[in-house]
Order: C-alpha cells, then structure tokens, then sequence
C-alpha cells in the first residue's frame, strides 16, 4: 500500500541542505511511515541526504548501503547533512557495515574537488567508489584500491557490482538511487547526469532484490526558489542545475521509470 505525504512545509530547511536538529524533527513527523514501508520516493536529488536519515532508522543491523548516484555524496560540509555530504554521515552510523557509490562521472573526482572527498572513510574501506570515468592520480593516490574506475574495454558495471556483491554476501541492503546516475537519454534531472544505462540499473537491483531491506529513490524534476539567501546563492554556485526543454515529456518517462524501479525493488511494483 502506497501512503502519500505532504512535508512541503519542511522544504525550505531540509532541501539541499539541512541542519541535524531539522532532520529530527523530519524524522519524528514521519517515523510511522518509516516504521511501516521499505521503499520512498524523496522527490529531488536536492533532497538526497534524506537518505541518511532513512538508514538510520531502519531497524537492521550490518547493513550494506548500495548507491547509485553520479556523485559520490561524500564531500566536506561544515554546516550540518547536505545532499553532497550524506554518504559520510551514513558511513559512521553504528548499523552501517559499508557504503558503496556506483555509477560516477561527475567532476567531484577531479581538479581541485578532489579534495573535498572524505577519504578518511575511504581509506578506513567504509567508503567505495565505482566509477564510470577515469580516475586521476591524485584520487587513486588518496583513495587506494578503494576507488575504482570501470573503463577497460568490455568490462561492464554489472560484472563490476555482481564481482562486489558476491564479496559483500552477508547482511542486509539499503539501496539509494538517483536518477541522475542515468545517461540523459533515459530521463532528464536537474543535476549533471552520469552515463549508466536503465538496462544495467535495473538488472543489479534485480540481482540484489531479495537482500533489500529497505530503498529510497530520488533526482525526480523539482526546481524551487530559495527563501533563505545562503541556500539560494550556494545551489546556484554549485552550477548544475539543468533546464529542461518539454516538462510534461520528461515527467511522463519520470513517472515509467520509476514503476520499472520499483518493480524491480519489490518484484511485484507494488
């Protein structure tokens, strides 16, 4: 059974970023709901780290948390949870065994943005990247062998997540997926989008489908005008924010891709 809610009042302190004390009260307005589904749809990539707060209310011990982004979330943030700082909180929690961010292109791997990853988690093994894109010298140098770039010919992110899967077989899964892992053609997000295809998103979360205990699913279409101007200047200076050409064309796939995800979580779309 699907349950709807409205949280629109929440948008403005949770959206891109948020504050730990917000969280909780977010976490204590829909625990119940926590309490009774396994699967969310969260609505914008903008509202990612609502992710952390998911984990950490999922009653499972040892959990392995798998992500599909084409970020790593896992960047310096000073001031509380942020969509891009998520992954690392999440690694830290007492009922998270690993963390696993596949699908990875975006330039938080390169240049300057290197070193604003958390590789503390990286180098300790909590913290893995797979990425779609080579991986420069000074990441691999960082990050060790638990940075990995999927490039060499014939080799494909399915063979790559089944090789990672059978090594990390014990406890439970916490998926986390957002879209903008996806190669433009498949739908249109607001962020930088990756280059993984919808055919091979589909078959790893079948392939680990019976392990999840629990999923969350962003990067839906949703801009939003900022109130609070250091929010309003930062998401602007991140650069990525997209205009998309036919709204209803693109919600429309939104809608059929997010069936065909859920489907594949659950085995029966319900």
């Amino acid at each position: 059974m699907a349950d709807r809610v409205n949280l629109r009042a929440y948008e403005e302190k949770i959206r891109y970023y948020a504050d730990f004390r917000d969280m909780n009260n977010l976490t204590a307005e829909v625990k119940e709901l926590m309490d009774n589904h396994r699967a969310f749809f969260v609505g914008s990539g903008d509202f990612h780290h609502v992710s952390y707060m998911l984990i950490k209310n999922t009653h499972q011990a040892d959990l392995n948390v798998i992500v599909f982004d084409n970020h790593p979330d896992n960047m310096f943030f000073p001031f509380g949870i942020h969509c891009g700082s998520w992954v690392y909180h999440a690694s830290r929690l007492p009922n998270v065994s690993s963390v696993a961010v596949f699908g990875i292109t975006s330039d938080d791997i390169a240049g300057i943005n290197v070193i604003q990853n958390m590789f503390s988690v990286i180098r300790a093994g909590k913290v893995r990247y797979f990425c779609l894109r080579p991986v420069g010298k000074m990441m691999r140098y960082m990050g060790g062998i638990n940075i990995e770039a999927i490039t060499a010919p014939g080799i494909k992110i399915t063979d790559v997540f089944d090789k990672y899967i059978k090594h990390n077989h014990h406890g439970p899964v916490y998926l986390s997926i957002d879209k903008d892992v996806l190669e433009p053609g498949v739908v249109g997000t607001t962020w930088d989008q990756g280059r993984m295809s919808k055919e091979d998103l589909l078959q790893c979360i079948r392939s680990i489908a019976p392990r999840i205990a629990c999923a969350d699913i962003c990067g839906d279409l949703s801009i939003y005008q900022y109130r609070d101007v250091i929010k309003r200047f930062m998401r602007r200076f991140d650069g990525t924010e997209r205009t998309l050409r036919s709204l209803d064309i693109e919600n429309e796939r939104h809608i059929k891709l997010n069936r065909d995800l859920l489907s594949s979580i659950t085995g029966n779309g319900m």
